[in-house]
């Protein structure tokens, strides 16, 4: 029975072997053939992209799915997406090939991006004239001056004041408005962007994010109690944003509010030496050999605050700002002055009172300054 079987086994096998060596070759060239062209294609896309010819690279995908319909390459489709979404603004087409990708791949490393995407265009179908103008602006917004850009954002959201896409340019414009120190229009928007919450589907990391900037705004504006609370917000969130401390952030808030309270305490105190100087009558005491005694202190004061500035420019220090130096330069000046005009004080008071307010007046300005040095560029 064995010897009738082997004849046939041996054949059989040598059939199989057959047919392996024919179609082998041939499916390893189709292979290598439809990997050249994907990558061929690919080449001239990112080539296209490159060169900001988005309408030709967006074709060339096209025209490569159309030629490998069963292409299996996902990224092909998030290039594709990609474009027509936030580029040529063309949502009807971006619509389209997120939802084929879908198709294709339901369980795709990009599904659940394109699944929200497809929610977010579907939802704002009716709005799309208005996201088109507004992404073009952001895309645009380098070759155009900053203060042209906001313009013709604010003036498409007065357009679109209730639509969905409304919170989007108000946290926009809350941005943009914070980084050239426009605070109160900042606040504004970010303020309607927060309010808006409840309105328009938002992630945690994107209120988180926003409660943040009204936060940093409010610094800005000296209002410390609210931007403390804009930090408590974002600690009810759970803190969903990365790389945020929050006991730190509030512990800098505090700091800043207390300075703050320290910069106006002796402000005050300054402008009341100042004030002292009326009832003593100053003026009768003032004569060319009184203020012959106020030169030598002020050549002497100057240079000291002169040296360091001009070693800073020779060094080539950048942002040595003259103004800055000179209005802190002014500042020690008029309290010198006012310290040696406050002397006739002591005939009426006695020489440690007069001491002791002028050692406080000189403590204050020193703190208005080291305040104005260390903390108000923050």
């Amino acid at each position: 029975m064995k010897k009738n079987k082997s004849p046939y086994l041996f054949f059989f096998s040598i059939m199989i072997a057959l047919i392996i060596l024919i179609t082998s070759p041939g499916t390893s060239m189709a292979q290598n053939s439809s990997q050249d062209l994907e990558q061929e294609y690919s080449n001239k896309a990112n080539q296209f992209f490159v060169d900001r010819n988005y309408e030709q690279a967006a074709l060339v995908l096209e025209e490569l799915l159309a030629k490998n319909p069963d292409l299996n390459n996902e990224t092909v489709y998030r290039q594709l997406t990609h474009i027509y979404d936030n580029y040529l603004f063309n949502f009807e087409k971006a619509l389209s090939f997120y939802e084929k990708y879908l198709v294709r791949f339901p369980e795709g490393k990009f599904a659940g991006t394109f699944r929200e995407r497809v929610a977010y265009l579907n939802e704002r179908r009716s709005e799309w004239q208005a996201l088109r103008d507004f992404r073009k602006i952001q895309l645009e917004e380098d070759n155009i001056r900053i203060n042209e850009s906001l313009d013709e954002v604010e003036t498409i959201l007065s357009k679109s004041e209730n639509a969905l896409i409304a919170s989007e340019m108000h946290i926009y414009l809350a941005n943009k408005y914070f980084e050239i120190a426009q605070y109160q229009k900042a606040r504004k928007h970010a303020e309607k962007y927060i309010n808006s919450f409840g309105k328009a589907s938002m992630s945690s990391k994107d209120k988180a994010l926003a409660l943040k900037l009204y936060s940093d705004i409010l610094i800005k504006q000296r209002s410390f109690g609210k931007a403390i609370w804009a930090l408590d917000q974002v600690r009810v969130l759970g803190n969903p944003v990365d790389n945020f401390n929050f006991e730190v952030e509030k512990t800098n808030i505090i700091n800043l509010r207390n300075m703050w309270y320290g910069f106006i305490f002796s402000l005050l105190y300054f402008i009341t030496v100042v004030i002292l100087l009326i009832p003593i009558k100053f003026w009768q005491h003032f004569n060319l050999q009184y203020a012959r005694q106020l030169v030598a202190p002020l050549l002497l004061l100057v240079l000291i605050s002169l040296g360091p500035v001009l070693i800073l420019i020779i060094t080539g220090e950048p942002e040595v700002d003259l103004r800055f130096f000179f209005s802190l330069l002014g500042l020690s000046i008029l309290s010198l002055m006012i310290i040696r005009l406050l002397a006739p004080l002591s005939l009426k008071t006695g020489r440690l009172v007069y001491v002791l307010i002028s050692c406080l007046h000189m403590a204050g300005a020193s703190f208005m300054t080291y305040y104005m040095i260390v903390y108000k560029p923050l």
